[in-house]
């Protein structure tokens, strides 16, 4: 099987689960932290898109995580970014 476009993950789980990232664990990840791939790996598992076996094989040996940004009290103005401290 071919390696699905990038981001293609979001078409199958962005209306449910919008702040997951499915990401290879073979590159570092910063300011992240993993989440429970259980509900994500069903979504997959029910849908008939033909690279969501690809993400949920993935999930499930461990070379790619389900994670969302760790990244705490973010105020965003347009064009600016502060930073709660």
């Amino acid at each position: 099987m071919n390696k699905p476009p990038k981001g293609h993950y979001q078409k199958i789980i962005g209306s449910q689960y919008p702040s997951v990232i499915l990401a290879f664990t073979e590159f570092p990840i910063i300011g992240c932290r993993r989440v429970d791939p259980t509900p994500i790996l069903q979504i997959l598992d029910n849908s008939t898109d033909e690279h969501a076996k690809f993400y949920s094989d993935g999930l499930r040996n461990g070379t790619i995580a389900a994670i969302v940004e760790a990244v705490p009290d973010r105020y965003f103005k347009v064009g600016e970014l502060f930073f709660n401290t």
